[in-house]
Order: structure tokens, then C-alpha cells, then sequence
């Protein structure tokens, strides 16, 4: 709650909005000076009115900066875990004070996301042609199944909006039955019933008898761990299991990175694209899971999260930056703004070092903290 305090220093009257933050243990309070009397009764409104947004604003970033990660399970460093938890609440935070810009931002997140992940399986549309299809339900690609292979997305970002339940095979089921749609519609939404290997893996599949009570253990897993695993990690971890199971004939890729995806949005991160020019990297970090070393995966996606999913954050700190310039917003702001700044930067430089020899990592070194 903002108050107004008056200050008489000399017989003159200075006037200041103040508003008390919690952070943990502490409290701080934040002083906007708002001018020298005398003020009428309206202008004094129009002053609170003016300051009250930014003040309490202020008090939000105040929160954020304070706050220390609730996860007790990960494996990056928590100077990591933390940065990524703070660039996901500034996220947050600004975008419904900039609607336009991060509606489209999401709406490119989303396209990007199905023209990749469709690639990735070797789909042939342009970003172009997937956009049409999407946006226009305008013919493109080779075959009819490269249009269905895109256009299910539509109905598949619907679905999962309005799914209001957690992770359950019901939901697994759905989201495979719509991805197939129009390309394998006997088996759309069913698991196997035969056992299969994967091309170019030594990795065997789960056998086919055993798949839903494999599925059900890593629910049941996922369950345990989602409110004390890193949401990121958490994510790594079932879309690594779930290739591992392969529980359907067609479509395991797509439906692990939407499983993946639906982890991070529900605990408020933005979308991860996996790049089609990353394909490479992003199978081998698989394959090194099978082992059950999920490092490299997650030392990549991190990568991803920040370079790419959170891009609307750099914009918002050069606002917040010019605001602060203008004397909007304390210098405890801007301070503590580079700190972010400086901190997201040499994570995201530390990372993509080590996605470039992610072959090579010593990951004994890694979990001992020797990130550089």
C-alpha cells in the first residue's frame, strides 16, 4: 500500500510517496519524491495517481531481485538456476506492461516452434509456407502430409490452452492423436503394439507390453519431483525419458518437445525452439542421455532458453534502462539490473562454449562446479 509522507524542512513542505516491500526477512521502503508544496487536494490525486504504478512496480523488481530459487534438486550451478529463475519473473512482469511487443513475440515463438520441430522430422515447408498453412489454411509442401504435419499444431495449441489438468496418459494420448491426425490415423492416439528400434540409435525401446507402466513410473516421477526439481531440469528429464520409452509407432519427437514445453509454460517459462541447424547437437545430447547423463541437455537447452525464449528481456532492460536515466525508477534498480544483465550474459557465454564441444565435455569436472 502506497502513503503519502510530508516533510517540513524550514517552514517549506515536501512532499514523498512511499510504499514498505517484503524481501524475505527484510523490509525496504521505497521514497519517490513528489514535489514541493503547497498542492491542492486534486493536484496531490493527480501526483499519487502519476507515481503509484511506478512505485509499486519498483517494489515487484525489488521482490525479484531479492528472491532466491525454491529448487533444492539441479544440476547447473544456483548462481545459474537463479539467473534463469529472475529472467523468467522479469519476463513475467513486463509483459503485460508490453502487451504488443510479447504478443508478437509469441505468436513468432510459436510459429518458429512448429516449423522446427516439424523440420526436425523431416519436414520441407519454409518458415513462409508454414505460416500460411497456419494462419491462411493455404496449401503448401510437397505432400499432403507436410500441410497436416503442420496444420495439427493449430488444433494442438488450442487443446493444450484450454487443458486445465497436470501430466496424465489421457493427456500424452491427446496430443499424439492430434499430431498424427490426417498423416496415421490408425494409430493416432494409441501406443504400439509391436517392439521397434530406432534408426542410427544402439538405444532399445521400451518393449511394448511394459509401455504405460512405464509411462505411468515417469508421471509418477514427474509428480514427485515437480515441486522440488529446476521446472527446466524437470522438463530435460521427462522428454529424455519419454524418447527413451518411444511409446508410439510415429511421432515420439514432436510429442516430447510439446511434453517439454507444456512443463516450462505451466511453470511460467516462455516455449523453447529447438533449432533445425541444431539438429545435430540436439540428437547427440540424446544419445548421451541413454547413458543417463542429462548434462549436455540441459547445458543446451539452457543455452536456447536464454539466447532465444528470452529475447523480450534485453528489450525490456533497455526500457527500464532509459526510464531509470529519467529518474523514474532508484539506482537499487539499475544496479542490480547489470548485475542481471552482466550475469545472463557470461552464463549464455559459458553455455554455447560448452554446446560447441558438447562431444568432449568432462562432466565429472561439471558436476564438481568447474563450469569454465
Amino acid at each position: 500500500m502506497v502513503y503519502l509522507i510530508k516533510k517540513n524542512v524550514r517552514g517549506e513542505i515536501y512532499y514523498y510517496l512511499n510504499h514498505s516491500v517484503r524481501m524475505g526477512e527484510k523490509v525496504k521502503t521505497i521514497s519517490h519524491y513528489l514535489g514541493k508544496g503547497p498542492f491542492t487536494k486534486s493536484e496531490i490525486e493527480s501526483l499519487i495517481t502519476q507515481k503509484t504504478q511506478t512505485i509499486l512496480l519498483e517494489a515487484e523488481f525489488l521482490k525479484i531481485f531479492s528472491k532466491k530459487s525454491k529448487y533444492e534438486e539441479h544440476i547447473l550451478p544456483s548462481s545459474f538456476v537463479n539467473t534463469l529463475e529472475r529472467l523468467k519473473d522479469i519476463n513475467n512482469l513486463m509483459a503485460p506492461l508490453n502487451k504488443s511487443y510479447f504478443d508478437k513475440f509469441e505468436d513468432d515463438l510459436r510459429l518458429r516452434y512448429v516449423h522446427e520441430s516439424t523440420a526436425i522430422e523431416g519436414n520441407t515447408l519454409s518458415l513462409r509456407d508454414a505460416q500460411l498453412v497456419l494462419e491462411e489454411n493455404t496449401p503448401a509442401g510437397n505432400t499432403l502430409r507436410e500441410m497436416h504435419e503442420v496444420l495439427n499444431y493449430k488444433e494442438l495449441f488450442n487443446f493444450v490452452k484450454n487443458h486445465t489438468s497436470d501430466l496424465n496418459i489421457k493427456f500424452i494420448l491427446k496430443v499424439h492423436e492430434i499430431l498424427m491426425k490426417n498423416i496415421d490415423d490408425e494409430n493416432a492416439g494409441t501406443f504400439r503394439n509391436i517392439d521397434i528400434s530406432i534408426s542410427g540409435s544402439d538405444y532399445d525401446p521400451t518393449p511394448f507390453p511394459v509401455l504405460e507402466d512405464e509411462l505411468n513410473i515417469l508421471i509418477d516421477l514427474y509428480n514427485e519431483k515437480k515441486s522440488t526439481m529446476f521446472p527446466l531440469e524437470l522438463a530435460c528429464h521427462f522428454h529424455q525419458k519419454f524418447v527413451e520409452i518411444h511409446p508410439f509407432i510415429d511421432g515420439n519427437g514432436r510429442v516430447s518437445r510439446e511434453l517439454l514445453n507444456f512443463i516450462l509454460i505451466r511453470n511460467k517459462y516462455p516455449r523453447i525452439v529447438i533449432p533445425f541447424e541444431r539438429r545435430g547437437i540436439y540428437l547427440r545430447c540424446i544419445d548421451v542421455g541413454n547413458s543417463g547423463e542429462l548434462t549436455p541437455f540441459i547445458i543446451f537447452l539452457s543455452g536456447i532458453l536464454i539466447e532465444d525464449s528470452f529475447k523480450p528481456v534485453g528489450t525490456f532492460f533497455n526500457q527500464l534502462k532509459e526510464n531509470i536515466k529519467q529518474e523514474k525508477y532508484s539506482l537499487d534498480i539499475s544496479q542490480e539490473l547489470d548485475y542481471t544483465i552482466n550475469d545472463y550474459q557470461e552464463i549464455l557465454k559459458i553455455i554455447k562454449g560448452m554446446e560447441g564441444r558438447i562431444e568432449n565435455l568432462n562432466l565429472k569436472e561439471l558436476r564438481k562446479g568447474k563450469w569454465k
